[in-house]
């Protein structure tokens, strides 16, 4: 059993032993047989060789193992431990030992993982420490802000909030850190705003969006403004909302409506009263009274004149801000009706089958409560017990049909309805002036494609549809016009120089347009510069330059520089002449750098500066390092390499990109036999050489 399980270096040990040993038994036995068909006597002395020769192979293996295999199996074992579990496990080896210093090493390599994990514990515990002093800051910060304030990752699962949030949801049991927004808040309009977030191929994306929907529970209709947060990162990629409590607001507004109403009003009487005092003293003084009563009463009608006058402006005015206090929002009808469901008890309203995705311009609350009070009394009146509700979308109206088996709601009778104030904001307003203020009204008629059925139609504005301009950007051309001068310029000193030596200045321009030559203009050059192979991100150069011309609006959706960011900015000569003072003899690199070049050299003769800068392009050393791939954006580069993306479309943001692979690729192109700038310069003219034939096929 012993044997058994003996290591299997060990089992190897002794079976090569015992295989060499049966080898000299067979070959001893050989020689005994040829010695006793020969008559020989030797027999005795081969036996004894033979057993000697045993003992001493016996002997070796003990000692190798002793010395060398039971050593090396107790360092393997000790290295698992090491490298698993317990990095301070001391290695058991007992006795003397053939291994040298190979256990004292994995010793100290195990010491040497043990400070680094210390180490690496610290920096940990004082980047949380950090993290958590930033977190604390933020949420003071939020639970400052009178809004309600989300933030949920990219799969809504909710990060933050603040404390008006948790007073806006207090009724929604799963509001908590963690937990999934849909569990929240109605979730097919917020769905449907996050995908208007998101951009496609021929659109960029809104900053943000704004929806009304209705809270889990129903009990609340909220205002959100939801932007999505896009990171490096995808873990702390997500989105973050606004609240605001529409209900609320609305019934709040109501009431202040009602109170101005009752203001206005409340001078009505006394006017009546002073122009009946008039009629009355004028009567008295057609029977004779003194002089006095007339002079009173021309005092009197001249004082109700002013009066009615005013009256007259204030009720005017005040009908002008109760109309200008309607907010309509964009709101979606399946959202709304599932609000209603939820928020009603079922035997207060028939049973609703709804099909109503479509969006209408309205205002939430009130149009919810008046869809509401309509259902209530197709129940309590008619008996309604189940019903149909769809949304239809004719032009720029949204047709709301409410659908039953039964007869048609007499004229009267739906009057009497629409002229009912709706009881939870005190009776204030009706049904009827809430659609009034929507441009519409409702009917009832039967429904002519179904016999025995009838509906009641509420035909209200749908919300505008954005119009998008789709407009394709252009991809900027690949120029090679440099290569040539490059072919001709010496070089200097820096031929021989390796190129983790040599100092360089990564740029990019933001320009107009794609064409130089037919009067587009640099409107930005940024640039960082690289010395001793470290990407110096405190030597930067940002300036906006002012192009004398607009900027068209496609130039500006791309790099967000616009006429107004221009206006006090140095004129573009000015701007090339500084960079030209920043860049010094400095290797220039860039990302399809002709393109930029080019910009550069035709402003030469105006400005007074000369590029004669060596010129590596970022673009093409990918382009001959990668062939494997077609994809060579400078997301696709970064991505390969392993280079985060920051500021894309910003002159400085790309040069920092550009930067960061550029110091990669120079570690991969000694693979390539290129390690000076001569023969970087060199393997860029190929592969120019080799593109153009590319274009010409």
């Amino acid at each position: 059993m012993r044997a058994y399980r003996l290591p299997r270096l060990r089992k190897r040990l002794w079976a090569v032993i015992g295989v060499v040993g049966a080898g000299q038994s067979v070959l001893m036995a050989g020689l005994a047989t040829m010695n006793r068909a020969q008559g020989s006597s030797a027999g005795g002395a081969l036996i004894t060789a033979w057993l000697i020769s045993l003992a001493g192979l016996l002997v070796t293996g003990i000692i190798i193992d002793r010395r060398l295999a039971r050593p090396l199996v107790a360092t393997a074992r000790g290295a698992d431990i090491l490298a698993s579990s317990n990095p301070q496990h001391h290695l058991e080896i007992s006795g003397r030992h053939w291994l040298d210093r190979l256990p004292d090493t994995l010793e100290q390599l195990g010491s040497a993982l043990v400070r680094n994990q210390q180490d690496m514990d610290e920096a940990a515990q004082a980047v949380a420490t950090k993290v958590e002093a930033r977190r604390t800051r933020l949420e003071t910060i939020l639970r400052e802000i009178r809004d309600g304030v989300m933030v949920c990752d990219r799969e809504g699962r909710i990060q933050l909030y603040n404390r008006t949030t948790r007073d806006l949801l207090s009724s929604e049991p799963a509001l908590g850190l963690g937990r999934n927004i849909s569990e929240v808040l109605n979730e097919g309009p917020l769905n449907h705003t996050l995908r208007l977030l998101v951009p496609t191929n021929e659109n960029a994306a809104p900053a943000d969006a704004e929806l009304v929907c209705a809270t889990a529970s129903g009990e609340r209709l909220l205002r959100c403004r939801v932007a999505r947060l896009v990171t490096d990162d995808p873990e702390t990629s997500g989105f973050v909302m606004t609240l605001q409590d529409v209900s609320r607001q609305t019934r709040e507004t109501l009431r202040r409506e009602q109170a101005l109403r009752d203001a206005v009003e409340s001078l009505r009487n006394p006017l009546t009263s002073l122009n009946a005092a008039t009629e009355s003293l004028r009567l008295a003084q057609d029977e004779g009274l003194h002089e006095q009563t007339e002079q009173f009463a021309r005092i009197i009608a001249e004082e109700n004149e002013k009066l009615t006058h005013r009256f007259t402006t204030l009720s005017d005015e005040t009908a002008s801000v109760v109309t200008d206090n309607w907010r309509l929002e964009d709101v979606h009808l399946g959202s709304l009706i599932e609000g209603i469901k939820v928020s009603v008890e079922a035997e207060m309203i028939p049973r609703l089958q709804c099909r109503a995705d479509v969006w209408l311009s309205a205002e939430p609350y009130l149009l919810s409560r008046v869809i509401e009070a309509l259902l209530a009394r197709l129940r309590e009146e008619l008996g309604v017990t189940a019903l149909a509700l769809s949304g239809r979308e004719e032009g720029s109206l949204v047709y709301v049909d409410l659908n039953w088996s039964g007869d048609v709601i007499a004229a009267d009778q739906l009057d009497h309805w629409l002229d009912a104030g709706l009881e939870d904001v005190g009776g204030t307003v009706s049904l009827r002036e809430v659609l009034q203020r929507h441009d519409t009204t409702a009917w009832s008629q039967p429904d002519l494609s179904k016999e025995g059925r009838a509906m009641l139609r509420l035909p209200l504005p749908g919300a505008p549809k954005k119009a998008t301009v789709v407009e394709t950007v252009p991809a900027r051309p690949e120029y090679y016009d440099f290569a040539i001068e490059d072919a001709d310029r010496p070089l200097g000193d820096t031929a021989d120089a390796s190129l983790e030596t040599l100092d360089y200045v990564v740029f990019d321009c933001e320009t107009t347009g794609l064409e130089p030559s037919r009067g587009d203009e640099i409107v930005s050059i940024g640039a960082v510069r690289i010395h001793r192979g470290q990407v110096m991100h405190g030597e930067t150069f940002e300036l906006l330059a002012n192009p004398g011309r607009p900027i068209p609006a496609l130039a500006s959706s791309i790099h967000g520089i616009y006429d107004e960011d221009v206006m006090e900015a140095p004129p573009v000569e000015e701007v090339i002449r500084r960079f030209h003072a920043f860049a010094g003899n400095a290797v220039l690199v860039g990302f399809n750098t002709a393109f930029d070049l080019r910009f550069l050299k035709l402003k030469q003769r105006i400005t007074g500066v000369r590029f004669d800068n060596p010129t590596l392009d970022a673009l093409l050393l990918s382009i001959m390092l990668h062939d494997h791939t077609g994809e060579h954006t400078m997301e696709s580069i970064a991505e390969r390499l392993g280079v985060g993306v920051g500021g894309r479309h910003t002159a400085l943001g790309d040069s920092l990109t550009t930067a960061e692979i550029f110091m990669r690729l120079i570690d991969l192109l000694p693979g390539e036999s290129i390690r000076t700038l001569s023969e970087a310069i060199t393997a860029q003219e190929r592969m120019i050489e080799f593109r153009r034939q590319q274009r010409a096929f």
